[in-house]
């Protein structure tokens, strides 16, 4: 060994020139604490380490260089090129990326946006107007009422479906509430009448090949119009006919879209407006989809580290929100392609989203039996996560959430509100129940029903004897349908 390679403690000049020798001196820019660290012959980042752990880590090395460092421990930039590979890599991996778009894509968006600054214009003056005339004694009357409404919920229907060999996956309402389609893991999809449970309509082998898991009704134009989703990829879009035969009727996909993912297809969504669909998918991706020009996909997002399992439209028609089994939900802005929002709170993967009529509360359903109501009020520049209160749903992971959608606009209060009165009971009025309530479902068998102001529970519904997989409130608010495990088709009605 040379006499200029004995290593050197407590040597003041080691430090000086062009490395750093002052804990004070470390650099606040992400790049440069890479940098230094880099020199320093230390990893430039941990895995799952932030900016400001990065930094606190350059700090304490460089606080215990005077005792311990050697002349040669420092890595010359012998090539800077390769030295900001490694760098250049590992940014790549932090930073958004982006891919041109066609002029569909384009269409789209201006179409969202022109739709969604309509709706929320309307939305906004209408809560507004309600803010002025509020009057909270009928406010409290009036969820009083509600909630003694909801309490009265129970079992109108259970059934059976003829032929179904395999668990019911996934059930809706239609817009006009006298249908309820469902999905089932044989790969077949049922329509049921709602009166007496009885199959009107039913699927032909062959469509889906696989399990049937996603599935949703047009409810902003069609009222017989709906699409599903299965395990093999593909996404089948079908137009109900309105036949009055007592007989089951055999129905065909109107459209097909064949291999849209490369895995299971997890949830099938109908834009507000009409024209549209997403498609969310174990892939890790969610798709954006013209109806009227199936061929291509518009969109094909990435942004979920694991599969995404769930997906909702804001009711304006400009936001889409997606969960994963990352335990990560994400808020898409669809007029501009960007993830606006991230939602980190669950422990354990999100199985279903919904968002509230009212525009501002989102609800996430996860494996860690919880369910989350999330404010996007609450989200600024802070990084404020949005979580306004997490409800201790179920004891077994949460399949299913929905609030209360009011599809009636002749009647503004439906069938569960009463006719309020002020505090000298005089000026009576019926207010609005629209969002007032929302229903979850779980593995451990319970649909449970909750109050949509101070999440407190109103109902369990009880009577499937096994997992319940997914669930729905009618239009009307007077019926909640559930399926599950054990092969049923529940109807739960308050009248």
């Amino acid at each position: 060994m040379e006499i200029d390679e004995i290593p050197i403690v407590n040597d003041p000049y080691i430090n000086k020139g062009t490395h750093l020798s002052d804990p004070k001196d470390v650099p606040t820019i992400d790049e440069e604490v890479r940098m230094e660290l880099r020199r320093l012959g230390e990893p430039i980042t941990y895995f799952g380490e932030g900016k400001a752990e990065r930094r606190e880590r350059l700090i304490k090395l460089v606080s215990e260089l005077p005792n311990t460092n050697f002349k040669f421990a420092y890595v010359e930039e012998n090539n800077k090129e390769e030295e900001g590979s490694d760098e250049d890599i590992e940014e790549d991996e932090d930073e958004d990326f982006y891919t041109p778009g066609s002029e569909a894509l384009l269409e789209s968006r201006k179409r969202f946006l022109q739709y969604s600054l309509q709706k929320s214009s309307k939305r906004n003056e209408l809560q507004k107007n309600l803010s002025k005339e509020q009057d909270f004694i009928k406010t409290l009357k009036h969820r009083r009422t509600i909630n003694s409404n909801l309490s009265k919920f129970t079992l109108y229907g259970t059934q059976l479906i003829s032929g179904n060999t395999r668990t019911l996956s996934a059930v809706r309402f239609s817009s006009d509430n006298s249908l309820i389609a469902c999905g089932s893991w044989d790969g077949a999809v049922y329509v049921l009448n709602r009166d007496d449970l009885k199959t009107k309509h039913y699927s032909g082998p062959g469509h889906h090949a696989e399990k049937v898991s996603a599935l949703d009704w047009d409810l902003y134009n069609n009222n017989r119009f709906m699409v599903t989703g299965g395990n093999e990829g593909n996404i089948n879009f079908w137009t109900i006919s309105d036949s009055d035969d007592t007989e089951p009727q055999k129905m065909t996909p109107s459209l097909s879209i064949k291999d849209a993912h490369q895995h299971r297809i997890s949830k099938t969504l109908f834009h507000p407006t009409g024209k549209y669909v997403v498609s969310t998918s174990f892939d890790q991706t969610w798709k954006l989809w013209d109806i009227e020009k199936p061929q291509d996909a518009l969109v094909q997002q990435e942004g979920h580290s694991k599969e995404v399992f769930c997906g909702s439209f804001h009711p304006d028609g400009g936001l889409l929100s997606t969960g994963g089994l990352d335990a990560i939900g994400r808020i898409w802005d669809l007029r501009c392609g960007r993830s606006i929002a991230t939602l980190q709170g669950h422990i354990k993967g999100i199985y279903s989203m919904d968002w509230s009529q009212n525009g501002y509360h989102l609800a996430t359903a996860s494996g860690d039996c919880a369910v989350k109501i999330w404010d996007i009020r609450k989200f600024d520049n802070s990084n404020s996560n949005g979580e306004l209160f997490s409800i201790p749903s179920h004891t077994k992971l949460v399949s299913d959430v929905k609030f209360f959608h009011r599809r009636d606009d002749t009647k503004p209060s439906g069938q569960l509100s009463t006719t309020v009165t002020d505090e000298f009971e005089k000026n009576p009025e019926q207010l609005d129940t629209n969002g007032t309530f929302l229903a979850s479902a779980s593995y451990d068998g319970m649909v449970n029903i909750w109050s949509a102001d101070n999440w407190v529970k109103v109902k369990s519904l009880k009577g499937h004897s096994d997992k319940v997989m997914s669930c729905d409130i009618s239009g009307d608010g007077c019926f909640i349908v559930s399926s599950g495990w054990d092969r049923s088709v529940k109807l739960w009605s308050v009248l």
